[in-house]
């Protein structure tokens, strides 16, 4: 070694070296990993990083390499100068509200008015098109919905998450047993059922067409979902640990890109990935899966769903540690993330990857035993681990060196009792169990109040899952705003309230089921049960009055059609059950 000590160390001076291996012991520090040793290029020994009895170089210098380059030495001037954790700003929210705003506010940040806008827009384009296209089908008149009108809409269907019916018009139900007065006060059963029959969030009239380069099976909600994740990066900036995993939409309709993956608890539906902050499950970016490309098999999916999730997640180049499974976890992604992406990985790995340590990524590795047994292995930037828990468990990382800590196991004794015993456990899988989870937990409360009712479309059930995950960010938002904390002695907000104040907030007070609109009755209530009415013929057939409100009411399955009514009345009425329950009953429905 040079006696200078500016002399360059592969690449990197002395001085540059020496800081960043103390900026390195600052974050060993943290994690509870020893701290590294400087090589000091004035006094390096030979036997610096290596063992005992089998020295790290041999008498030429060079490294003595396995057959596929993994040894069991780890260097970490093998892996690289160490990443520092430089985010695009401050971690956590990037807007701070007042204590006056109410989780309604919250979900408004990343549900913005311009989304909104945007819906309206398209839902009355649509609704417009069928009108004219399909007049036949399309009878009644359309209103293009105010803000206000669809806001009550919104959260309507967020109450219908909340107090989930067997239908949507059990909402509307007179029934004592199924009535729910606040959903008729809010908007009137027709007008929902109207506005959930067009909503739309694409231009059909642009749509790309099969061979079109500019086509794509998402078009119907493409848009959407980039304004989406617009939203969700623009309003928070996540902590170091993030974790990349799938989000199952139930969906078992007729669609190209259905998935069936059977060892899920949804089995059938549509395939989403998610990279998300591992404690809270903020979900930074989102998308769907849209199946294999033009037939063929989809090569490097994993690699590529990694790369484009760190990427629209604004993450790239900062120094973030992603914790994935073993779908996407492969020595080539690590080590391209590595150098090429200043962003560290760590994540189970099937043992038929390429490119792992074939002595110990195997079946029955040598001195993997008993319970607590470990091999290491490394390999540049990438550190590799066999641990034997119950069964073995496979994990490479490079964040991790070869540090090792314990778990607490119940583990069955001689005499057949159980006790709890500290297991040897390496750092990295420790970890990996804490920060792997974030997508998780965002798919747990998505699933607790999500939309779910029966639908034909399926950019609708991606719809309400998505205002569902934009709803969930907003309770992170909420819960690590300064100004909303809860007082002393206080718990935090749970979900359900929050959910019921996002509803509550969206539907304002907005009274639209309140106004009875249609033809006014042609004589007075009083008039209709004391006068002596007859019944006639009008000649034409229509719907009877009293089956079709019955019928509208959920009160009985059919109606019928007459051309006898009350001429009085005006009103068509079966003779004689219908006609005589109209001129004697007050609520004939």
């Amino acid at each position: 070694m040079s006696e200078s000590s500016d002399e360059e160390f592969d690449g990197f001076s002395q001085n540059e070296v020496d800081a960043a291996a103390q900026r390195y012991n600052d974050r060993l520090a943290q994690i509870g990993i020893g701290e590294l040793d400087v090589v000091d290029n004035e006094n390096e020994s030979e036997n610096d990083f290596s063992d005992e009895n089998e020295p790290l170089v041999d008498e030429a210098g060079d490294r003595p390499a396995e057959a596929d380059g993994w040894h069991e030495n780890f260097n970490y001037y093998e892996r690289g100068l160490p990443h520092i954790f430089l985010p695009r700003g401050n971690t956590g929210p990037t807007t701070v509200l007042d204590p006056d705003k109410e989780p309604v506010d919250f979900f408004s940040l990343l549900f913005t008015n311009a989304i909104l806008q945007y819906i309206i827009q398209e839902t009355d384009r649509y609704a417009n098109k069928q009108i004219r296209d399909h007049p036949d089908e399309n009878k009644s008149p359309w209103v293009t919905p105010t803000v206000e009108e669809m806001k009550a809409f919104l959260g309507l269907c967020f109450l219908m998450g909340i107090n989930v019916k067997p239908d949507i018009k059990s909402y509307w139900s007179t029934d004592v047993m199924l009535e729910t007065p606040y959903f008729s006060k809010v908007m009137k059963r027709d007008r929902y059922m109207q506005i959930m029959r067009y909503i739309h969030f694409s231009n059909s009239e642009q749509a790309p067409q099969p061979g079109d380069p500019n086509y794509s099976k998402l078009y119907k909600i493409e848009s959407l979902m980039n304004m989406f994740t617009d939203s969700m990066v623009n309003q928070y900036i996540p902590k170091r640990q993030l974790s990349v995993d799938e989000v199952m939409v139930p969906w078992k309709g007729r669609l190209s890109f259905k998935q069936y993956m059977p060892a899920k608890p949804t089995k059938w539906g549509i395939k989403m990935w998610a990279i998300a902050e591992a404690n809270t499950g903020y979900v930074s970016f989102c998308q769907v899966y849209s199946g294999r490309i033009n037939g063929a098999a989809a090569h490097g999916l994993a690699n590529r769903v990694v790369k484009n999730c760190i990427e629209k997640a604004n993450v790239i180049g900062q120094g973030y540690h992603i914790y994935m499974d073993n779908y996407f976890t492969s020595p080539t992604l690590f080590t391209d993330l590595f150098e090429h992406f200043n962003t560290a990985a760590c994540g189970t790995v099937r043992i038929n990857r390429r490119e792992l340590p074939k002595d110990i990524m195997k079946k029955n590795p040598e001195g993997v035993t008993n319970r607590g047994d470990m091999q290491f292995r490394q390999k540049d930037a990438v550190a590799a681990v066999v641990w034997k828990d119950k069964k073995n468990v496979n994990l490479i990382s490079s964040i991790h060196d070869f540090s090792v800590g314990a778990v607490q196991r119940n583990v069955q004794q001689a005499d057949g009792i159980f006790q709890r015993q500290e297991i040897p456990c390496p750092q990295m899988i420790s970890d990996y169990t804490q920060y792997m989870g974030g997508v998780d937990r965002a798919d747990q409360y998505i699933q607790y109040y999500v939309f779910q009712h029966k639908t034909l479309k399926w950019p609708k059930r991606i719809f309400f899952t998505m205002i569902e995950m934009l709803k969930f960010n907003a309770f992170r938002l909420f819960l690590a705003s300064p100004h909303h904390q809860p007082g002393p002695g206080k718990r935090p907000s749970t979900f359900l309230k929050f959910s019921k104040g996002v509803a509550a907030g969206l539907i304002g007070g907005y009274t639209g089921g309140s106004v009875r609109k249609g033809r006014p009755s042609l004589v007075p209530v009083d008039d209709r049960l004391t006068q002596r009415h007859l019944p006639g013929s009008f000649g034409n057939k229509s719907w009877c009055h009293v089956c079709h409100m019955r019928v509208k009411n959920n009160q009985q399955d059919t109606r019928r059609q007459t051309k006898y009514g009350c001429l009085d009345c005006g009103k068509h009425l079966c003779l004689p059950e219908c006609f005589t329950v109209f001129h004697s009953v007050k609520s004939y429905c």
